[in-house]
């Protein structure tokens, strides 16, 4: 219980282990600006934005300033406001401000603040943004530096949270900038294409790769048989998009979206989660059997592979051959509609899926078996593009013979929904305390590692969770030093998991805990929970994989990293 607090404008703010000032004024009701702060990240400093005026009539960045008990600050005063407005005026002169055609227009935070403090001219020199060229050289993300204001937040996200370090500040003062090293693009870099730098982007100079208009093309060419897939997540990342609680799931909706946007077939990504559980807890306990090196990793998340591949190459042979969710159904759909000219397309949260997509290995029968991946933000701008009025949309089922799933390929978009779904199919027992048991083994929650013990028969597993690749890089250095061991772990690239790809619209913790809590409320909506309950496995296997099933379902990634280009 708070027993501490400051005053901010007059208002009494109890505080209790809050970093900073701004974080006590979030914390109660009042909305400091920042360009430059992130509530995972070290503290920076540098946007200037959120001042405040100190009881002694100085200015102090609030992102910085520890809170003191009786402390007093003011952040609205004239001296905050017109320091403000300077601030902003100084950023937009260096920055190229072509709004009515940036992908993040209405989005950007230093256009909100610019019609905040009402800025409407900016008496410095002009045209003074960076002229370093267009990055689009990723399948995932674009990189614009002429739209940098240089706040750090991909930095520090590339860094200090997935420990890749892609990007950093090249040259000082007039002159920075933030790229790659050496003049490199982010094709040349170790960028495992997760987007995360794009989530925290303030404005425009890192958006996702935006492939709406190739998306809309196919869906006005009639020749083609335009078939969707759509991932758990995307369900509880659109939600708050269209005005409704985040832990809304609008799987319903989100089907009848599809279709009125002319899509011909809409299939739900979770009836191959399920499918991968069942091909990958039969691989691992294969391994158990022969007594292969364990621990065996998971390999749904495709910034995770990359990541395997570039900086832990020696560790692949440990990584199951399971392919992910959008792989395998990309798999069935061509088997479905073999005689037709299809166009397979993914809805998914995750940018690294648009890298994934275009793999060499991700071909079989000399067909591309994803055409299309489109994020969560990419679909979201397509339904308000088409007039839809999406939250009093009525529900619809997605299409047969491919349209069952179950609670466990739901909870696959959550850090440790795989490992959930994993021990749910090794016990093979549906019963409500069975269940029970399994969500209180420690597999639940948001935290960056998670490490438990399970018992499957004679049998005792040590699993552990990590979400966030600086998470997975820590458990990987303690289990090679020999002070931990495990027999599986899962791992996923995006902190929190998919809910917080970086396709999804941008969320602070308390909204991705919301979305985590809408992945459960759909799990117990369902009556089928574990994988081999899902009746449509039978027609899988019998009819669409007729005895080819490793062969097309499972994927056979290099040994050693090689860099796709």
């Amino acid at each position: 219980m708070a027993d501490k607090k400051m005053i901010i404008d007059g208002i009494e703010c109890p505080f209790t282990n809050e970093r900073n000032v701004l974080e006590v004024a979030r914390h109660n009701g009042i909305d400091i600006p920042s360009l430059c702060y992130c509530e995972n990240l070290s503290i920076y400093g540098g946007c200037r934005i959120c001042l405040v005026e100190t009881e002694r009539g100085g200015l102090d960045a609030a992102c910085s300033m520890q809170p003191k008990d009786g402390m007093v600050v003011y952040t609205h005063s004239e001296k905050v406001f017109e320091s403000r407005r300077t601030t902003l005026q100084l950023l937009m002169s260096s920055h190229r401000a072509e709004c009515l055609t940036c992908d993040q227009s209405g989005r950007c935070k230093l256009q909100e603040y610019a019609h905040r403090y009402d800025v409407i001219d900016t008496p410095f020199e002009g045209n003074s943004y960076s002229r370093e060229r267009l990055d689009c050289s990723s399948p995932a993300i674009t990189r614009d530096p002429s739209k940098c204001i240089l706040c750090g937040l991909c930095v520090r996200m590339c860094s200090e949270v997935q420990h890749i370090g892609a990007i950093n500040f090249s040259n000082r003062g007039k002159k920075a900038y933030v790229a790659p090293g050496f003049g490199k693009m982010l094709s040349e870099t170790h960028c495992v294409g997760c987007g995360q730098c794009a989530a925290v982007c303030p404005t425009g100079a890192i958006t996702i790769n935006n492939q709406v208009r190739d998306f809309w093309n196919m869906i006005h060419d009639k020749s083609k048989k335009v078939v969707v897939q759509f991932a758990p997540s995307v369900r509880v990342g659109m939600a708050e998009e269209f005005g409704m609680p985040a832990d809304t799931a609008v799987t319903g909706k989100l089907v009848t979206a599809l279709k009125r946007l002319g899509c011909d077939v809409v299939y739900d990504t979770n009836l191959t989660a399920d499918l991968t559980i069942m091909e990958e807890s039969a691989e691992f306990f294969e391994k158990v059997k022969s007594g292969a090196k364990l621990p065996m990793f998971t390999s749904c998340c495709p910034g995770w592979i990359q990541h395997v591949e570039h900086a832990h190459p020696h560790l692949m042979p440990q990584v199951s051959t399971a392919g992910s969710p959008m792989e395998m159904f990309g798999a069935l759909i061509r088997q479905q509609f073999k005689k037709e000219d299809v166009y397979s397309v993914a809805i998914m949260p995750c940018t690294a899926k648009k890298f994934e997509a275009q793999r060499p290995e991700l071909e079989k029968d000399g067909k591309r078996l994803i055409d299309l991946v489109i994020t969560t933000q990419e679909l979201n701008h397509m339904i308000r593009t088409a007039g839809i009025d999406f939250p009093n949309l009525p529900d619809s089922e997605p299409d047969d013979p491919l349209g069952d799933y179950t609670g466990a390929g739901v909870i696959f978009g959550v850090t440790g929904g795989v490992t959930e779904a994993v021990i749910r199919r090794v016990l093979d027992d549906a019963s409500p305390g069975t269940l029970h048991t399994i969500a209180e083994c420690g597999v639940r929650g948001l935290e960056g590692i998670k490490a438990f013990e399970v018992s499957a028969g004679d049998l005792k597993l040590r699993i552990a969770v990590a979400n966030g690749l600086g998470n997975a890089d820590k458990l990987i250095e303690k289990v090679e030093s020999g002070e931990e061991y495990f027999d599986f772990i899962e791992v996923m690239a995006c902190p929190n998991g998919c809910i917080g790809g970086g396709g999804q619209p941008p969320a602070s913790n308390a909204r991705k805990a919301e979305r985590f809590q809408a992945i459960f409320k759909e799990d117990d909506r369902l009556e089928l929970k574990i994988p081999q309950q899902n009746p449509a496995l039978k027609y899988v296997y019998d009819v669409l994989m007729n005895g080819r099933a490793h062969e097309l379902l499972h994927i056979h990634y290099p040994l050693h990293g090689e860099h796709h280009e």
